[in-house]
């Protein structure tokens, strides 16, 4: 390969760990050469947009649950369809505090409440 290629390469490969979640930053110099072949199969910035998904799915949010980054990319879970996330639930202070933001007109029809 040429030089510059190795250097971008190895620049990616950085990026790509530092983004990866610390406790399963495992595989070495193995994870190095599936990231190579990963690239070879799909853009690099598919790739780190499909990491980002998955730290936000719910399944990575238990770190058990977490393939190591080795597995992450023999396995080409880049390509996985993760299901949208569910939106976060506001607490009763909160949603209390967001109508209370509310004309009383909007506060009355939010409740449901008719004239």
């Amino acid at each position: 390969m040429h030089a510059e290629k190795l250097k971008k390469i190895a620049e990616q490969f950085a990026q790509f760990r530092a983004a990866y979640p610390v406790t399963r930053r495992k595989g070495g110099a193995d994870a190095r050469r599936a990231f190579v072949q990963a690239i070879q199969l799909v853009p690099y910035a598919v790739m780190l947009h499909s990491l980002e998904q998955h730290k936000k799915s719910s399944q990575w949010r238990d770190p058990r649950f977490i393939p190591s980054m080795l597995t992450w990319l023999r396995d080409e879970m880049w390509i996985q369809v993760l299901p949208e996330p569910a939106p976060a639930r506001l607490s009763v202070g909160d949603e209390a505090r967001r109508l209370a933001s509310l004309s009383p007109q909007e506060q009355l029809r939010r409740l449901g409440v008719k004239r």
